[in-house]
């Protein structure tokens, strides 16, 4: 799980995707990311492992 932690993607256009955290919680892992779009301030979220998964795992295998 910790081995996408640190991971980034680069989008074409210049926006970025990078994840930043995992922490166990009692509902199971969350993972906060940061999303980049041109020279715009970083936005940074939060979001259920799986469910993040399922939206961007074409982009972060999981490999751990």
């Amino acid at each position: 799980m910790s081995s996408l932690v640190g991971k980034s993607y680069f989008f074409e256009d210049g926006s970025k995707i990078e994840i930043i955290q995992i922490k166990d919680r009692e509902d199971g892992p969350w993972l906060t990311y940061l999303i980049s779009t041109g020279n715009s301030l970083p936005r940074k979220l939060v979001m259920r492992k799986n469910e993040f998964m399922h939206h961007y795992e074409h982009l972060f295998p999981d490999d751990s």
